[in-house]
């Protein structure tokens, strides 16, 4: 269960990179607030999980339970910084890529 949990925080993560990098590069950076409405999202859901796992296991020992807290802890840094990582990646694209797309038919 533990890597399941773990793995849904790494999911979460690039899910929060790929969107809000998309959106700020595709729409502009103020799209990126929609990154942040993303991130609340995807942090209620690993409390709500955090909620449902610590209560079902109820006959752990006590450093199975710091544990699977700590892991808990961890998807939520692995969360905020997904995002992190997509606004600085969104900058370094924007500075050294240059997107130009052409149409065919169009006069300048």
């Amino acid at each position: 269960m533990i890597e399941f949990v773990i793995l849904l925080g790494v999911i979460g993560g690039w899910i929060i990179v790929a969107s809000t990098l998309f959106l700020m590069i595709a729409l502009g950076k103020m799209w990126g607030l929609a990154g942040v409405l993303i991130l609340v999202l995807a942090i209620q859901i690993n409390h709500w999980l955090k909620r449902k796992y610590m209560g079902a296991i109820v006959d752990a020992t006590p450093r199975a339970k710091e544990i699977a807290a700590h892991i808990f802890e961890m998807n939520e840094l692995i969360l905020l910084s997904s995002y992190l990582i997509s606004i600085v990646l969104c900058v370094v694209i924007q500075k050294y890529v240059e997107i130009v797309i052409k149409f065919p038919h169009m006069v300048r």
